[in-house]
Order: C-alpha cells, then sequence, then structure tokens
C-alpha cells in the first residue's frame, strides 16, 4: 500500500476513533442526566382529594351525611386520610376519621397501616390495617381490618364500580358490610355481619372538580336486639381537588 493511501486510512480511522468517543461520551451524559430525572419523577409530591356531602330522608327522619378522603405523597409512599359521619333529626349519630400510612405494594393496590379515632358513638381507637385499589373490571375495593383498644377485632368491606352512561353521567352502585369477630352484648354487638349499607349514587359531572348526585340506599343493622333495616334518598355534592 503506497503512503498516501496509508495516510488516508489512517486518517479515517482517527476520525471514526474520535466519532466513537464523543457518542459514548454523549450517551453517558444523557444516562447520567435520565437517571437523576427518572428519580425526581418518582420522588414528585402529588395530593388528591374527594369530599362527598349529602341530605334527605331515611324512613320520615331527616338524615345528612359527609364522606371525604384524600392522600398526599410519592407514587410509592404516601400519608392518606380519611373521615366519614352522619346525622339525624339534627343529632351526631357517627363520626370517625383515620390517618393512615399508604405504601404501593402491587399496580394500582396500596397497602394502608395507621389509625382510626371513632367520635361517636363512642370515643374509641383503634390500629388499622388494610388494602385499597381496582379489583379486575375496574371495581374500587376497600378491606381493612380493626383492632380496638380493648382487643376486639373488627372488619369493614367496601366495593363500588363507575358505570359511564355519558363522560358526564355516571351511575355507581356501592355495598359496603361492617364485621365483628365475636360478640359484645354490652356494646349490642353480635358476632358475623353487623351492619351493611347497599344503593346507587349517580352524578352528573360539571366538571371533572363538581358534580351534584343523587343516592338511593338502604341500610340494615344487626344487634343482640334484633335486626333493622332504613331505606334513604339523599340529595348532594362530590368534589374532587
Amino acid at each position: 500500500m503506497n503512503l498516501p493511501v496509508m495516510e488516508h486510512v489512517r486518517m479515517n480511522t482517527n476520525k471514526n476513533h474520535r466519532t466513537g468517543s464523543l457518542a459514548l461520551a454523549l450517551a453517558a451524559t444523557l444516562a447520567s442526566l435520565a437517571g437523576p430525572a427518572h428519580a425526581m419523577e418518582d420522588d414528585a409530591i402529588f395530593q388528591a382529594t374527594r369530599i362527598e356531602v349529602d341530605a334527605g330522608r331515611s324512613d320520615s327522619k331527616i338524615i345528612a351525611a359527609w364522606r371525604a378522603d384524600g392522600w398526599i405523597g410519592t407514587d410509592y409512599n404516601r400519608f392518606a386520610w380519611r373521615t366519614e359521619g352522619s346525622r339525624r333529626d339534627g343529632r351526631l349519630e357517627d363520626a370517625e376519621v383515620q390517618a393512615l400510612y399508604s405504601r404501593y405494594v402491587a399496580p394500582f393496590w396500596d397497602l394502608q397501616l395507621g389509625l382510626r379515632r371513632e367520635l361517636k358513638p363512642a370515643a374509641r381507637n383503634y390500629g388499622v390495617i388494610g388494602m385499597r385499589g381496582l379489583a379486575p373490571y375496574a371495581f374500587d375495593v376497600d378491606v381493612a381490618a380493626f383492632v380496638r383498644s380493648d382487643g376486639r377485632l373488627f372488619a369493614r368491606t367496601r366495593a363500588e364500580y363507575d358505570m359511564l352512561f355519558t363522560n358526564r353521567l355516571i351511575a355507581r352502585p356501592f355495598v359496603g358490610i361492617d364485621w365483628a369477630a365475636r360478640s359484645i352484648p354490652s356494646d349490642g354487638i353480635k358476632a358475623g355481619a353487623t351492619s351493611s349499607e347497599w344503593g346507587l349514587n349517580v352524578r352528573y359531572e360539571i366538571t371533572r372538580v363538581v358534580a351534584p348526585y343523587l343516592e338511593i340506599g338502604r341500610r340494615w343493622q344487626r344487634g343482640t336486639d334484633g335486626d333493622a333495616g332504613a331505606n334513604s334518598v339523599r340529595a348532594g355534592l362530590r368534589l374532587v381537588l
């Protein structure tokens, strides 16, 4: 091979080497930038809040209720809270609040641990462990076990499902059941299912934030003195913040 040809080969080789080195350096730089960016996405703080307030009638009595829950945190670790309660004929009938640590454990499922404070009908404290998420076919499922401060064990299950008639008109059938592991005569509680509530909630989303709704439900209560049931019709407002 003559000298000009060899020199030309060496120049191309050096050029390719420099180009390859530049490409490797650029790839390393992009990788170093992508790593922190991904970490920043995982550590980003988000929040959500849902509030429902309604009023209506149940067996000729005036009733009102509230339900609210929310969370703040990252995709994996969150502080979650919830509260609910009801009034009947102007008197506070039941009320509670929960503070929970919520940990992502599987797609669409969170494990929750924390405390529950019952304000009415009696002031009591509970430890909480539960799971909340989306079951197959997009059923919203909430299952929790409660250990009362006196060692009594209770549980609560709730499931609901959104059926879209249009993008704004949504029907949500729901069912919830409370359980007791043992009978507690002093509290009027029998072992097994102690109460249940099921019905249909129909809302119209004026926006994704504001939605008035109409709810028809049936509540059943089981105690040592016998069973009792009541139907209810409520009108309310749902806010998602």
